[in-house]
């Protein structure tokens, strides 16, 4: 049993770290970390605690099977008077079920706030420390752990009601069955005195196992409350899943078309409308516009997190839905705002998607987007170990090891979102002219506040509100004095301070000699 029980949870713990993996981007912006961690691991323990008393449990109800066919044996009528507040006890548990359960899962929701609570104040740290909440969110931790404590105790109060139930079934089952009936009926001597005696020890050994089973009972419950909780988790479907007859994608040259686009995240509040965007193999494409533009939710569509509402998403005239997601996304890189590197030494972040790749890749890599010198110059190289999130490298230089880690693989599309808004200009620059060599022959998808860092794209797609607005080259766009001309006035006017407004209202920036 407890090879049956561990491999059971190991099995169980294995299936969700798969499922968790396969599930939308989207379904970890609306459920915290801390929750999740609850139900894979806090009420995954509960269930140990269950197979750990199935073997005593087991037991307990194969010797009442046996004392039951043994009585009703030896004298059926005195075993089914005897044995006539067993009904009665089912009937209490059954009432007892209905509140405690309640109670239960109860306990297991703020065991998960508290879980969430603990996650959320360790990696915001910092931002608590330097704003000096502390005390504030002490206090906030203190009602999310009395509703834990609350939810416990009200728990132990229905667990401690229903022993002394118990215990007062089994007085009335020895008093009236034995003592009263089997008295009479050894008096009438239609009941051998005996037989009598045999009942009574049988009694006694009948309700012995039950006063075990209903101490195990509360745990059985509580662990049906934590399983109930694992397979609603295991029960959501991930948001994008390839069909069945779905194949694998070729070797892609990297032409993307969005073609009468929709996309919404909630129905009714349209994100993306009416996108027709024709990339061409090889193109550098910048994404711009004001916050909320969509543009981030046009790389994610072409990532395929998610799934366009109407219209289609084509790479190399395949629709993304009718190939497997894997095949296609092995081709394509992105490199994020934020950097996240995983614990581990510098050349297995860098090699991460890809470990085949020997360690010249590695240093080539690392070499084209200007990595190699601060590499080389940390205490053991590329063989360094990064701490959790690779805390212990600046900013700059976990993005520069995400562009390696990007590149090291050779794919055909580049999607860059935002990559370089946390480095410094000096960093950046060395970034741009590594990137003239990276995205040479690649197709490429840049989002970028600073305008400065698309100038040179091949095409760049001015996005308002969901909609594609303008499409051109960057002196073009200028001369039009539309929404990319405001947006680049307004970026250079904070960059340099000397925007003007000229005739029809569009700014545009004052002639400079770097300009």
């Amino acid at each position: 049993m407890a090879r049956v029980g561990q491999s059971i949870l190991y099995s169980l713990r294995t299936q969700m770290f798969s499922h968790l993996q396969d599930m939308s981007p989207s379904f970890y912006h609306r459920t915290a970390v801390g929750r999740i961690m609850s139900r894979s691991q806090s009420d995954v323990l509960q269930l140990q605690e269950t197979f750990e008393m199935l073997v005593l449990a087991l037991a307990d109800v194969l010797t009442l099977a046996f004392i039951v066919i043994y009585m009703l044996a030896v004298d059926w009528q005195l075993a089914v008077v005897s044995l006539s507040i067993v009904p009665v006890l089912f009937f209490i548990l059954g009432y007892w079920q209905r509140f405690a359960r309640r109670s239960f899962m109860r306990i297991r929701r703020a065991i998960a706030m508290v879980n969430g609570e603990y996650n959320q104040n360790i990696t915001g740290v910092r931002v608590v420390q330097s704003l000096n909440r502390q005390d504030e969110n002490l206090n906030h931790f203190k009602e999310l752990n009395q509703e834990h404590l609350d939810a416990n105790l009200q728990a132990s109060r229905f667990s401690g009601g229903l022993q002394p139930m118990v215990e007062f079934l089994i007085g009335i089952g020895m008093g009236f069955g034995i003592v009263l009936v089997g008295g009479m009926l050894a008096n009438s001597g239609s009941l051998e005195w005996g037989v009598l005696v045999a009942f009574a020890l049988w009694i006694q050994r009948f309700f012995e196992p039950v006063r075990h089973l209903t101490m195990q009972y509360g745990v059985f419950q509580r662990s049906m409350a934590a399983g109930v909780r694992i397979f609603e988790l295991l029960d959501l479907d991930p948001e994008v899943n390839d069909k069945p007859d779905a194949i694998d994608m070729p070797p892609i040259r990297g032409e993307v078309r969005f073609e009468d686009v929709n996309f919404h995240y909630v129905e009714g509040v349209e994100v993306l409308q009416d996108i027709n965007l024709h990339i061409n193999p090889g193109e550098n494409v910048a994404l711009v516009g004001s916050t909320g533009a969509g543009k981030s939710t046009m790389v994610t569509l072409v990532h395929r997190f998610a799934d366009v509402t109407n219209g289609k998403i084509t790479i190399d005239g395949y629709d993304l839905r009718d190939v497997k997601r894997e095949s296609f996304v092995g081709q394509m890189s992105m490199v994020l705002q934020e950097p996240y590197l995983f614990s581990g030494n510098v050349k297995d972040n860098i090699r991460y998607c890809y470990e085949n790749t020997t360690d010249d890749d590695v240093i080539a890599a690392a070499k084209t987007v200007g990595a190699h010198d601060f590499i080389m110059a940390l205490e053991d190289g590329y063989d360094t170990i990064l701490a959790e999130r690779g805390v212990n490298l600046s900013v700059g230089q976990r993005q520069l090891v995400s562009f390696a880690r990007a590149i090291v693989g050779d794919p055909r599309i580049i999607v860059l979102d935002e990559a370089t808004a946390n480095i410094d200009t000096h960093t950046e620059i060395l970034i741009q002219e590594a990137l003239s060599h990276v995205l040479a022959g690649r197709t490429s998808i840049v989002i970028a506040h600073r305008l400065s860092t698309i100038r040179n794209a091949d095409k760049i797609v001015v996005l308002d509100k969901g909609r594609i607005v303008e499409v051109g080259r960057h002196e073009e766009l200028l001369r039009r004095n539309g929404v990319y001309g405001r947006l680049y006035a307004i970026n250079y006017g904070l960059a340099h301070g000397n925007g003007v407004e000229p005739e029809g209202g569009a700014l545009i920036p004052a002639p400079a000699d770097n300009d």
